[in-house]
């Protein structure tokens, strides 16, 4: 998938179709996860190169859809989307993104905890998305199963960028709380129909996962994130590379700043290229992955 080319234009008159509609007028899917969007009945999600897209990078946004978190879906839809592969053709942190959408739940107690879209290159990736079943429901387990995302990109993915020239690609996640420290073999097998040999450590799949990928946490925070101690685990797990956002609103600033930033680009500079309170926002969220960026590239300098 993936082929045709983003239109700014066709994404302006989606986005302006339903900006005043509600979570439940977008998504009104309420039978549980569409076959399009199930895992388990996914073989592979493919980001290949094309003729409009001769350089793909995969791009991986994965929303918390449970009670608290899902109105990430609606404002991804509705603004997000569109300022993230605008706002990357634009500043060119990667080349030729392609997009997948996903949203996640909790793996012990939802139905449909993990629902992905194709990766795609246009505004065709809003039909997908606009058959999430929004489950809003998530446990009283101190967390959610974002890492179920790591494990797909992992398993049920194909992608041009990593395999031909060894360009890792992105993985975002969105969510408030922390992550269940996890992954049943029993559920792997129920969501994704694959039978693995035992439970996995999220510890061990990270390692494996961030051969392929740059993965990133972004937290929304909420009263459950200052409860669960989400901020610390999350930059237990990912140091610098999990981001705080200050405004949900801002997410897709967030997002391709963070990608900028993390190709080497200088904050100062990113940050400017954008307004004043966008800016600031911007800033906020990613001046310690800054940080880390510099220290890096020093130590590059050093061992040459």
């Amino acid at each position: 998938m993936g082929n045709p080319n983003w239109d700014a234009a066709k994404y302006r008159g989606y986005s302006s179709s339903v900006k005043s509609k509600s979570s439940r007028e977008i998504f009104t899917n309420t039978s549980g996860c569409h076959e399009d969007l199930d895992p388990a009945k996914i073989k592979i999600r493919e980001s290949v190169d094309s003729e409009a897209n001769p350089e793909s990078t995969p791009v991986i946004v994965c929303v918390d859809e449970t009670g608290s978190m899902g109105h990430l879906a609606t404002e991804i839809i509705k603004r997000s989307l569109g300022v993230i592969v605008q706002g990357i053709y634009d500043r060119k942190p990667v080349t030729d993104p392609h997009i997948l959408l996903a949203a996640v739940g909790d793996m012990y107690c939802d139905s449909a905890p993990l629902q992905v879209t194709q990766f795609e290159a246009d505004v065709s990736i809003t039909e997908q998305i606009e058959k999430f079943y929004i489950e809003g429901n998530g446990g009283a387990n101190n967390g959610e199963s974002y890492p179920a995302i790591w494990w797909f990109a992992q398993n049920k993915t194909v992608c041009d960028s990593i395999n031909k020239r060894g360009r890792r690609g992105y993985i975002f996640t969105i969510g408030d709380e922390c992550p269940l420290p996890m992954i049943l073999k029993e559920h792997i097998k129920r969501f994704m129909d694959v039978d693995i040999q035992s439970d996995i450590k999220i510890e061990d799949l990270l390692k494996d996962v961030q051969d392929k990928w740059h993965v990133f946490h972004l937290i929304t925070p909420t009263t459950a994130t200052e409860h669960q101690g989400a901020i610390k685990r999350w930059r237990e797990l990912l140091g610098q590379q999990t981001i705080i956002v200050p405004d949900h609103e801002k997410l897709g600033e967030i997002i391709v700043s963070t990608m900028q930033v993390n190709e080497g680009e200088n904050l100062d500079a990113v940050c400017d290229g954008w307004d004043g309170i966008t800016g600031l926002a911007v800033r906020d969220a990613v001046s310690d992955l800054a940080s880390k960026s510099n220290e890096k590239r020093s130590a590059e300098i050093v061992n040459v």
